[in-house]
Protein backbone atom coordinates (compact mmCIF):
# COMPACT_ATOMS: atom_id res chain seq x y z
CA UNK A 1 0.00 0.00 0.00
CA UNK A 2 2.42 2.16 0.88
CA UNK A 3 4.14 1.66 -2.57
CA UNK A 4 0.88 2.72 -4.60
CA UNK A 5 0.55 5.86 -2.17
CA UNK A 6 4.02 7.07 -2.75
CA UNK A 7 3.46 6.46 -6.45
CA UNK A 8 0.47 8.72 -6.54
CA UNK A 9 2.19 11.65 -4.37
CA UNK A 10 5.12 11.29 -7.22
CA UNK A 11 2.27 11.79 -9.82
CA UNK A 12 1.17 14.73 -8.14
CA UNK A 13 4.39 16.23 -7.53
CA UNK A 14 6.56 16.06 -10.89
CA UNK A 15 3.30 17.10 -12.72
CA UNK A 16 3.38 20.17 -10.26
CA UNK A 17 6.96 20.45 -11.09
CA UNK A 18 8.36 19.70 -7.39
CA UNK A 19 10.44 16.65 -8.87
CA UNK A 20 11.90 18.18 -11.84
CA UNK A 21 15.35 19.71 -11.63
CA UNK A 22 15.19 23.17 -12.15
CA UNK A 23 15.88 24.47 -15.76
CA UNK A 24 15.09 20.64 -17.19
CA UNK A 25 12.51 20.77 -19.70
CA UNK A 26 9.18 18.23 -19.58
CA UNK A 27 9.40 15.34 -21.86
CA UNK A 28 7.21 15.29 -24.63
CA UNK A 29 3.62 14.67 -23.01
CA UNK A 30 4.37 15.63 -20.21
CA UNK A 31 2.64 18.85 -18.88
CA UNK A 32 5.04 21.65 -18.10
CA UNK A 33 6.31 22.46 -14.64
CA UNK A 34 3.58 23.75 -12.33
CA UNK A 35 0.84 22.58 -14.08
CA UNK A 36 -1.39 18.69 -13.25
CA UNK A 37 -1.56 16.78 -16.06
CA UNK A 38 -4.82 17.63 -18.20
CA UNK A 39 -8.21 15.93 -17.24
CA UNK A 40 -7.29 15.82 -13.47
CA UNK A 41 -9.92 15.87 -11.56
CA UNK A 42 -10.29 17.90 -8.42
CA UNK A 43 -11.16 14.86 -6.41
CA UNK A 44 -8.14 13.24 -7.80
CA UNK A 45 -5.69 16.09 -7.05
CA UNK A 46 -7.20 15.80 -3.72
CA UNK A 47 -6.33 11.92 -3.40
CA UNK A 48 -3.32 12.58 -4.55
CA UNK A 49 -2.74 15.80 -2.12
CA UNK A 50 -3.83 12.59 0.60
CA UNK A 51 -1.38 10.23 -0.34
CA UNK A 52 1.11 12.52 -0.12
CA UNK A 53 0.51 13.53 3.16
CA UNK A 54 0.46 10.16 4.10
CA UNK A 55 3.84 9.62 2.71
CA UNK A 56 5.41 12.33 4.17
CA UNK A 57 4.22 12.03 7.63
CA UNK A 58 5.47 8.30 8.27
CA UNK A 59 9.02 10.25 7.21
CA UNK A 60 8.06 13.32 9.71
CA UNK A 61 6.24 11.71 12.48
CA UNK A 62 9.48 8.86 12.30
CA UNK A 63 6.27 6.28 12.46
CA UNK A 64 7.30 2.41 12.60
CA UNK A 65 5.69 -0.24 10.15
CA UNK A 66 3.31 -0.78 12.69
CA UNK A 67 2.10 2.27 13.86
CA UNK A 68 2.12 3.41 9.91
CA UNK A 69 -0.16 0.74 9.60
CA UNK A 70 -2.56 1.94 12.67
CA UNK A 71 -2.17 5.46 11.36
CA UNK A 72 -3.02 5.13 7.93
CA UNK A 73 -6.91 4.33 8.40
CA UNK A 74 -7.32 6.72 11.12
CA UNK A 75 -5.61 9.52 9.16
CA UNK A 76 -8.21 8.89 6.40
CA UNK A 77 -11.47 8.53 8.72
CA UNK A 78 -9.95 12.25 9.73
CA UNK A 79 -9.25 13.53 6.39
CA UNK A 80 -12.72 11.91 5.05
CA UNK A 81 -14.22 14.10 8.11
CA UNK A 82 -13.01 17.34 7.33
CA UNK A 83 -13.68 17.41 3.40
CA UNK A 84 -17.28 15.93 4.02
CA UNK A 85 -17.95 18.12 6.67
CA UNK A 86 -16.60 20.85 4.11
CA UNK A 87 -18.37 20.29 1.41
CA UNK A 88 -21.64 20.41 3.61
CA UNK A 89 -21.16 23.71 5.08
CA UNK A 90 -19.57 24.98 1.26
CA UNK A 91 -23.31 23.95 0.24
CA UNK A 92 -25.00 25.72 3.03
CA UNK A 93 -23.05 28.63 2.37
CA UNK A 94 -23.85 28.77 -1.02
CA UNK A 95 -27.62 28.44 -0.34
CA UNK A 96 -27.40 31.23 1.89
CA UNK A 97 -25.82 33.11 -0.94
CA UNK A 98 -28.36 32.85 -3.17
CA UNK A 99 -31.11 33.28 -0.47
CA UNK A 100 -29.58 36.59 0.08
CA UNK A 101 -29.05 37.54 -3.25
CA UNK A 102 -30.99 40.82 -4.27
CA UNK A 103 -32.08 38.64 -7.82
CA UNK A 104 -33.93 36.57 -5.88
CA UNK A 105 -36.40 38.57 -4.24
CA UNK A 106 -37.44 38.57 -0.70
CA UNK A 107 -36.79 34.92 0.83
CA UNK A 108 -38.43 35.09 4.30
CA UNK A 109 -36.93 35.48 7.12
CA UNK A 110 -37.91 31.83 8.44
CA UNK A 111 -36.09 30.57 5.52
CA UNK A 112 -33.06 32.08 6.68
CA UNK A 113 -33.14 31.51 9.93
CA UNK A 114 -33.62 27.90 8.94
CA UNK A 115 -30.40 27.94 7.07
CA UNK A 116 -28.47 29.70 9.71
CA UNK A 117 -30.06 26.47 12.22
CA UNK A 118 -28.36 23.99 10.13
CA UNK A 119 -25.08 26.14 9.67
CA UNK A 120 -24.96 25.60 13.10
CA UNK A 121 -25.98 22.21 13.60
CA UNK A 122 -23.69 21.40 10.90
CA UNK A 123 -20.84 23.23 12.91
CA UNK A 124 -21.30 21.59 16.63
CA UNK A 125 -21.85 18.34 14.79
CA UNK A 126 -18.79 18.34 12.43
CA UNK A 127 -16.40 20.06 15.25
CA UNK A 128 -17.74 16.62 17.15
CA UNK A 129 -16.97 14.22 14.19
CA UNK A 130 -13.28 16.02 13.55
CA UNK A 131 -12.16 15.34 17.09
CA UNK A 132 -13.56 11.98 17.23
CA UNK A 133 -11.12 11.24 14.25
CA UNK A 134 -8.11 13.16 15.72
CA UNK A 135 -8.43 10.94 19.24
CA UNK A 136 -8.29 8.33 16.69
CA UNK A 137 -5.07 9.35 15.03
CA UNK A 138 -3.82 10.31 18.39
CA UNK A 139 -4.50 6.88 19.58
CA UNK A 140 -1.84 5.34 17.46
CA UNK A 141 1.01 8.25 18.06
CA UNK A 142 3.17 8.17 21.28
CA UNK A 143 3.11 12.03 22.72
CA UNK A 144 5.88 13.39 20.95
CA UNK A 145 4.59 12.21 17.83
CA UNK A 146 0.95 13.92 18.23
CA UNK A 147 2.86 17.22 18.84
CA UNK A 148 4.19 16.80 15.63
CA UNK A 149 1.42 15.52 13.86
CA UNK A 150 0.11 18.86 14.76
CA UNK A 151 3.15 20.88 13.38
CA UNK A 152 2.56 18.06 10.16
CA UNK A 153 -0.73 19.27 9.49
CA UNK A 154 0.16 22.93 9.30
CA UNK A 155 3.37 22.62 6.83
CA UNK A 156 0.61 20.40 4.73
CA UNK A 157 -1.47 22.74 4.29
CA UNK A 158 0.94 25.35 3.49
CA UNK A 159 2.26 23.12 1.02
CA UNK A 160 -1.14 22.80 -0.54
CA UNK A 161 -1.77 26.57 -0.60
CA UNK A 162 1.59 27.20 -2.65
CA UNK A 163 0.65 24.70 -4.68
CA UNK A 164 -2.57 26.54 -5.56
CA UNK A 165 -1.01 29.96 -5.92
CA UNK A 166 1.64 28.05 -8.23
CA UNK A 167 -0.69 26.32 -10.23
CA UNK A 168 -2.68 30.18 -10.02
CA UNK A 169 0.19 32.17 -11.87
CA UNK A 170 0.74 29.23 -13.89
CA UNK A 171 -2.71 29.32 -15.66
CA UNK A 172 -2.37 34.07 -15.20
CA UNK A 173 1.01 33.59 -17.09
CA UNK A 174 -0.51 30.74 -19.65
CA UNK A 175 -3.75 32.81 -20.65
CA UNK A 176 -3.50 34.74 -24.54
CA UNK A 177 -3.19 38.34 -24.05
CA UNK A 178 -6.24 40.28 -24.56
CA UNK A 179 -6.90 41.87 -27.15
Amino acid sequence: MRIAVLCAALVLFSAAGFAQPAGQQPSAGQPPAGQPPAGLAPGEVQRLLDGFALVQAQDFLALSDAQFNAFVPKLRVLQEARRRNEQERLKLLQELRQMTNGRMGQVPESDLHDRLRLLRELETRAAGEIQRAMDGVDQTLDVRQQARFRLFEQQIEQRKLQLLMRAREMNRANRPPAQ
